[in-house]
C-alpha cells in the first residue's frame, strides 16, 4: 500500500477518534497535521468524501459547532 494511502487511512482514523472522544483540540491538530503532510486539496477531499458520509448526525453537529466556535 502506498505511503500516501498508509497516511490518508491513519489521519481520517485519527479524525474519527477525535471526533468521538469530542476533542476539538486534537481533531484540529491532526487536521493541521494532515495538511502539511498531505496538503489541503487532500484534507478537503478526504473530509467530504471520507469522513463525511461515516458520521452520526450528532458528530457532524459537533463538527459545525467546533467551527463555530461553540461546543457541543
Amino acid at each position: 500500500m502506498p505511503l500516501d494511502t498508509q497516511m490518508t487511512l491513519a489521519l481520517l482514523q485519527e479524525l474519527l477518534l477525535s471526533l468521538r472522544a469530542n476533542d476539538p483540540d486534537g481533531f484540529k491538530g491532526w487536521l493541521a497535521e494532515g495538511v502539511h503532510e498531505l496538503g489541503e486539496p487532500a484534507v478537503i477531499e478526504l473530509m467530504l468524501d471520507g469522513l463525511n458520509p461515516i458520521l452520526t448526525t450528532d458528530e457532524a453537529d459537533r463538527l459545525v459547532g467546533w467551527h463555530l466556535g461553540v461546543s457541543l
